[in-house]
């Protein structure tokens, strides 16, 4: 049977392994020697494939739409076919990861960094024109969050179908894309589930801390609580340098330094608690009354003194 003899099914048919062709999909990196990837073989020969893959009409053959995991370990198991659901011909890449959002995002097993690189691949295609990266798009989210009417109404349609098909509210969705600002070895290590996704957040949230890698390097080898990483990622905040010790920077640079800090505390608004909110008011006003404490008084200016009329 050739891809054109049927283009539809609302029940499944087996195809021949060899008619598939498997392009990119959005869970990356398929351990196949993983515990549960081996789990997945022995259920497929205890009990079948009982969930059908879902293919489209590509050439003379099928593209895969979703199920990579049980693709491959029909492969590994040696099955000749495997059963598939076939829907209309689909060319459009932001409609075929729409697909996979729609199966991916709703499976409990899907990774989160994988999660988050379907979201922005998803957007990415969608909206090809405004050249999304992760940067660009957390701080779309922010908009959506606050301002949405600041946004084009294809960002806001396209945002709303995404939590729409994941079910995560913007909080969650913020900090999963915000995993992907990680080093690769902290994000490897939280797909590999060496790190809990808690903690990758608490790295998300702390990247300027200039002992994260170390601090990364020891965690893994003797694992700590999620409090006992926040001490370990926030203490160098919390170290005052000794009086005479350190130049003070030029108003020019401590001006950028504060608004960078602005930047950051925009951005890391979904994340912050209240209590975080709270203590960064006080520490602000304690700062502005500092700085005007210093501001000279100018001195009033003297009385302009009467000219003599001239006779």
């Amino acid at each position: 049977m050739t891809a054109q003899q049927n283009t539809e099914s609302t029940e499944f048919l087996y195809l021949p392994l060899e008619s598939i062709i498997v392009e990119e999909q959005i869970r990356s990196g398929i351990d196949t020697e993983s515990e549960s990837f081996k789990a997945l073989m022995q259920s497929i020969k205890d009990r079948g494939i009982l969930e059908p893959v879902l293919v489209t009409p590509k050439d003379d053959k099928y593209l895969l739409l979703c199920g990579e995991r049980r693709f491959l370990a029909a492969q590994k198991l040696g099955l000749e076919s495997i059963p598939a659901r076939i829907v209309n011909t689909i060319t459009q890449k932001d409609e075929i990861l729409a697909y996979q959002l729609t199966e991916n995002l709703q499976r409990e097993d899907l990774n989160p960094i994988d999660q988050a690189k379907g979201i922005l691949s998803y957007i990415q295609a969608k909206l090809p024109d405004r050249n999304y990266d992760v940067e660009g798009l957390m701080s779309d989210l922010i908009k959506y969050n606050r301002k949405p009417d600041t946004l084009s109404e294809a960002m806001v349609s396209t945002l709303d179908t995404i939590m729409k098909i994941s079910g995560k509210a913007y909080t969650s969705m913020f900090r999963t894309m915000s995993l992907l600002k990680l080093p690769d070895q902290i994000q490897a290590a939280i797909r590999q589930d060496t790190l809990p996704v808690s903690q990758g957040y608490l790295f998300a949230a702390n990247l300027e801390c200039p002992d994260r890698d170390k601090i990364f390097e020891a965690i893994i080898k003797a694992p700590v609580t999620y409090l006992a990483l926040e001490k370990l990622l926030t203490a160098y905040k919390k170290v005052k340098p000794e009086p005479g010790t350190k130049k003070p920077l030029p108003m020019t640079r401590q001006i950028e330094s504060l608004r960078s800090v602005e930047s950051r505390i925009e951005s890391g608004f979904a994340i912050y608690t209240r209590p975080d909110l709270v203590t960064l008011a006080d520490e602000l006003r304690t700062f502005l009354a500092l700085v005007e404490k210093r501001i000279p008084i100018a001195p009033e200016p003297a009385p302009e003194k009467k000219k003599p009329p001239q006779v």
